[in-house]
C-alpha cells in the first residue's frame, strides 16, 4: 500500500492530469466548433441579409426569367438548329386550310449551307386571290423565319388562281 504521504499529491497530480485531458481532448475541441458555428451562421446571415436586398432592390425576377425563356424558346424556333422541313410543311397545310387554299403539291429540295443551312420547299396550290395573300402573309409573318424566293401564278381558271411557290428555309448550326 503506498504511504498516505504521497496519496494526498497523487491526487492532486491525477485531478490536474485529467483537468488538462478534459480541456484538451474534449471542451477545446468543442470551444472549436461552437466557434466555427458562429461564424458559418453570421456568414449566411450576412448571405441572408445581401439576398434580400437584392429581393428588394429588383423584386421578384422570376417573371422577367419566365419572359426571357419565351422570348429565347420564340427565337429557336424562328431560327432552329435543325430544317425540320416537315414542321414547315405542317405549317404550310394548316395555313392553306385557315385561309380556304388547296395544296396541289409540295417538294422539299436540296440541303445547302454550312454555318446557315437553307432549304427550298416548293408548293403548288389553288386559290383565290386574297386568299393567296393571307396564305403568303400568314407564312412569311409565322414563327418560322421563312424567304419568298420564286413566285409564278396563272390565272387561267377565273377566281381561282394556280400558283406554284417557292419557299426557302432556314436553320443555324
Amino acid at each position: 500500500m503506498p504511504d498516505k504521504r504521497f496519496l494526498f499529491p497523487l491526487t492532486i497530480v491525477t485531478c490536474v492530469l485529467c483537468f488538462f485531458v478534459l480541456q484538451e481532448f474534449v471542451w477545446e475541441p468543442a470551444r472549436r466548433e461552437i466557434l466555427n458555428m458562429q461564424l458559418e451562421t453570421r456568414r449566411l446571415r450576412e448571405v441572408e441579409r445581401e439576398v434580400s436586398e437584392l429581393k428588394a432592390r429588383y423584386g421578384d425576377l422570376s417573371a422577367t426569367v419566365a419572359q426571357k425563356e419565351r422570348e429565347l424558346d420564340a427565337a429557336r424556333e424562328f431560327l432552329p438548329s435543325e430544317l425540320n422541313a416537315e414542321k414547315f410543311i405542317d405549317a404550310l397545310y394548316q395555313s392553306a386550310q385557315t385561309q380556304r387554299a388547296e395544296i396541289i403539291s409540295v417538294q422539299s429540295g436540296d440541303i445547302g449551307g454550312e454555318e446557315i443551312q437553307s432549304q427550298t420547299v416548293t408548293v403548288k396550290l389553288e386559290a383565290e386571290y386574297v386568299s393567296l395573300l393571307n396564305f403568303l402573309r400568314e407564312i412569311l409573318d409565322g414563327k418560322r423565319f421563312a424567304t419568298l424566293e420564286t413566285v409564278s401564278i396563272d390565272g387561267t381558271g377565273g377566281k381561282i388562281l394556280s400558283c406554284e411557290l417557292t419557299f426557302k428555309i432556314f436553320a443555324a448550326k
